[in-house]
């Protein structure tokens, strides 16, 4: 097995690497079909979250406010296209200036760190000033790109481009630097002069309204007319149990201490004791590390593939038998609302 060199680990071959030499062509060809769905998922994601803000947050909010659904679509399917074309654009500027993905992933920090503090402190304390999160999101970012071009400096004799930009130390002073300005700005000038934002607002944006009264001449029709007012869609009931402050609360917490008991052991249980010992492991270490890797890989699957099939399993059967009956009767599928059952007395 050719032994990889920094760049080949920055540009992301050590998982080729291993799937190549255990398993040969048909790992490597595995690994190759796997980094395919992987990035046409991401892809397909930051496609439909640019697109939906564009259209709804920019076109919808300030430039059509009465757009029709067929406005709305032609919209969103332009703005796919021209995410798309941006990304490929900047697929191709890194590709040819020597920007790998170990690169851009530590630069990430440098130019999105500095708004971590400020959108935490927005969604979870009320007395969060919103100029100062505002100011520090800014301020942390420049902040972030000075200290992480002078470490660059300094420590290359002032020589300045991807390579020497790339270091550990060199990203991360500019990482540090950019969360932490951001944090100190949001923090103290939220404490100086803090708000005192009311929840209730934020509650009220998702509540269910309720639904408007059929007249007969709307009984008539249950297809929506061509050029109507694009709006939501969803049930009154779901979207009030969804919005329960007591289911709320109990998820709070289940989140809460997931995320705490996560960040104790991966963050800290697991990595710093293995750090500050400096023991290299021999064969049964590696065994015990990769035995430790499958499994928990199994058990994340189980978690984001195989449970939510199951939490879902009435919808899927639901829309699998609808699918059927459509194939020999057309309409026959047609979901309808059930009749809530008489309760007796």
């Amino acid at each position: 097995m050719k032994v990889l060199t920094p760049a080949d680990v920055s540009a992301g071959l050590p998982a080729a690497a291993a799937a190549a030499a255990l398993l040969g062509k048909a790992g490597a060809a595995a690994l190759l079909v796997l980094l395919f769905l992987a990035v046409t998922s991401a892809c397909s994601a930051e496609l439909i979250a640019v697109s939906s803000i564009l259209t709804y947050d920019v076109y919808k909010a300030y430039v059509n406010p009465k757009a029709t659904e067929e406005q709305i679509l032609r919209v969103g399917h332009a703005g796919v296209a021209f995410y798309a074309l941006v990304c490929g654009l900047a697929g191709v500027i890194f590709f040819y200036i020597g920007v790998s993905m170990g690169w851009l992933y530590t630069f990430m920090g440098v130019i999105l760190g500095s708004g971590v503090a400020p959108i935490a402190l927005c969604i979870t304390w009320s007395k969060a000033n919103k100029w100062g999160c505002i100011g520090g999101s800014v301020a942390g970012f420049v902040a972030g790109v000075i200290a992480w071009l002078v470490t660059t400096a300094k420590l290359n004799d002032n020589v300045i481009n991807v390579v020497t930009s790339g270091g550990d130390y060199e990203m991360l002073a500019g990482n540090l630097a950019s969360i932490g300005v951001g944090a100190i700005v949001a923090v103290v000038s939220s404490i100086i002069w803090p708000d005192n934002f009311d929840w209730e607002t934020t509650r009220a944006i998702n509540v269910p309204a309720p639904p408007p009264e059929k007249t007969e001449k709307d009984s008539d029709s249950d297809t929506p007319k061509k050029g109507s007012i694009a709006g939501d869609s969803y049930d009154v009931k779901e979207e009030a149990d969804e919005l329960d402050p007591v289911a709320l609360a109990k998820a709070f917490r289940f989140a809460t201490v997931s995320s705490v008991s996560l960040f104790i052991i991966l963050i800290l249980i697991i990595p710093l004791p293995l750090f500050f010992s400096s023991h290299i492991y021999g064969v049964g270490g590696l065994t015990g590390w990769v035995s430790i890797g499958i499994a928990w890989t199994f058990c994340s699957a189980i978690a984001v593939v195989i449970y939510p099939l199951y939490e879902s399993r009435h919808a899927l059967i639901q829309i699998t038998t609808g699918i059927y009956k459509d194939i020999f009767t057309k309409g026959s599928g047609k979901y309808v609302d059930e009749p809530p059952k008489a309760s007796a007395a």
